[in-house]
């Protein structure tokens, strides 16, 4: 498998247990199927579902169209979060991404600030009791 910016050889890179393809040319890699959920930072549900869901897959970026290096299909553009200006490469045909250089450690940053801000909320159950206490008619 070649890289899609440069035809260099991919090769495999350990991301703790997850072995992924990346270039040793320009450090971007090729996310097989249900490998970005593995390598990103753990959060509670699906980055690779919530990635593609509902996009338009017609995104901007300062890297222009590839072509998918398992395949050889035309990869659209993802926003990874609409937050965020992190843009992927994603194969409809294979399910996989391409990220270039610096994006995964841009991913473990947003993911790192959504786990935060998912900390900071209250926990529903919590919210409903002091509902439900506030609500109390206060004794005369």
């Amino acid at each position: 498998m070649n890289c899609p910016r440069d035809s260099a050889v991919l090769e495999v890179k350990s991301f703790g247990t997850t072995p992924v393809r990346t270039c040793p040319v320009c450090s971007g890699m090729f996310l097989a199927h249900g490998q970005l959920n593995q390598v990103a930072g753990p959060i509670r549900g699906d980055l690779e579902f919530c990635t593609v869901d509902l996009d338009s897959f017609q995104h901007e970026d300062a890297y222009g169209p590839i072509t998918c290096p398992n395949d050889g299909a035309a990869m659209g553009k993802v926003d990874f979060n609409i937050d965020t200006t992190i843009i992927l490469d994603y194969c409809k045909k294979c399910l996989g991404f391409w990220m270039d250089g610096k994006e995964l450690a841009r991913i473990n940053e947003e993911v790192k600030r959504l786990n935060e801000a998912d900390a900071e909320v209250p926990d529903p159950l919590l919210v409903r009791i002091s509902q439900f206490f506030w609500n109390l008619p206060l004794p005369h």
